[in-house]
């Protein structure tokens, strides 16, 4: 078979290069659905890992707006129940005297 191959005139005519040549566009037609599909797959994972990621950057700036409502809280001492009664306190005080 390989004799014949390398005896047969289509190789002594168009030469070793364009033979390689073909074979690899006929190996590359058979891969082409199989190529193809994996690139389907990869684009359909990058999409859902994107929609992932948008998912979490949204509970990110949730969860940094509460966070950031709760450090209000402590630095303006509205956070402690005692301080709060203190501040009602001094609240009802200041409109009594005014």
């Amino acid at each position: 078979m390989i004799n014949e191959l390398l005896s047969s005139p289509l190789l002594k005519e168009c030469g070793v290069c364009a033979l390689m040549f073909y074979a690899f566009y006929l190996v590359l037609q058979f891969n082409k659905s199989s190529i193809e599909a994996l690139i389907k797959q990869q684009s359909d994972f990058m999409n859902k890992i994107f929609e992932l990621y948008n998912k979490l950057i949204e509970s990110n700036i949730f969860n940094s707006s509460m966070l950031q409502k709760i450090h209000d809280n402590i630095v303006n001492n509205q956070w402690c129940p005692y301080i709060k009664r203190i501040n009602a306190k001094d609240s009802e005080k200041e409109v009594k005297n005014d």
